[in-house]
């Protein structure tokens, strides 16, 4: 039976937020924007089927940035998707997110949209830009509508460790289909938010309870328990990486 090979495609820079804790901007202050031209992202989605054909596997895109629906060519990206049957997930911010945006992404194959909660409101709002964390958690309920599944990622750090606990609560209050988070890893030049692995431990032991609390009492909410991105969604669509020495 063949499996996915997931790859994560970044298609812009362009993004309306500034993440104190993004890769992009860190050490810039005039960081020049870039963005994939369609000729660049035909090639390098024809690349990855010829990849995965003479691998014998099926292709699961990532599609991200910056917010990939700043891209002038989304829209045009998505149709190339849905041309090739190639199921992908977006993840990007909540701001421009409606029900029939959402209707829209599901009709091309998008299977699940991921947005971030890096804090309770206060936190969030700082780390990325006021009105987020309420925006986000409004747009929920615009993916799960659409029939996409929707995904809140957390990235923590010494910062937001606390808050951990209530971004749960929340997630699950939201009606989010999935919860998932991934260390702080510092860029170079930004702000070293680090925990460090006594904080790290004594998280997963909060967290670990949280869930049994939770999968007890029968939310709808699954867990990620594994601190990884490209293990997210193995539990669904059974999507791994192909290790580097693989023959």
């Amino acid at each position: 039976m063949n499996k996915y090979f997931s790859f994560q495609w970044h298609i812009t820079d362009e993004c309306d937020q500034r993440c104190k804790h993004c890769y992009i901007f860190s050490g810039d202050k005039y960081h020049d924007l870039k963005s994939m031209t369609w000729a660049q992202m035909e090639d390098t989605f024809y690349n990855c089927l010829d990849f995965c054909e003479v691998y014998g596997r099926l292709p699961y895109f990532y599609l991200t940035g910056g917010d990939p629906i700043l891209h002038p060519d989304f829209w045009r990206l998505l149709a190339l998707f849905k041309e090739h049957n190639v199921p992908f997930t977006v993840m990007g911010n909540p701001f421009h997110l409606n029900d029939q945006v959402c209707r829209e992404m599901k009709y091309y194959g998008c299977e699940k949209y991921q947005l971030s909660l890096d804090g309770l409101r206060e936190t969030h709002d700082w780390f990325r830009k006021s009105g987020s964390f309420d925006c986000t958690i409004e747009k929920i309920g615009c993916i799960n509508r659409s029939g996409m599944r929707s995904v809140i990622m957390t990235t923590v750090s010494k910062t937001n460790r606390m808050e951990v606990p209530g971004i749960i609560d929340a997630v699950v209050a939201s009606g989010a289909n999935v919860f998932a988070f991934s260390r702080y890893v510092p860029s170079g030049g930004d702000l070293d938010a680090s925990m460090t692995p006594r904080e790290y431990r004594e998280l997963l032991a909060i967290c670990d309870k949280k869930f049994k609390e939770y999968e007890a009492e029968g939310a709808e909410t699954y867990f990620n328990k594994k601190d990884h991105l490209w293990t997210l969604y193995e539990y669904e669509t059974g999507a791994f990486k192909i290790p580097a020495d693989a023959k």
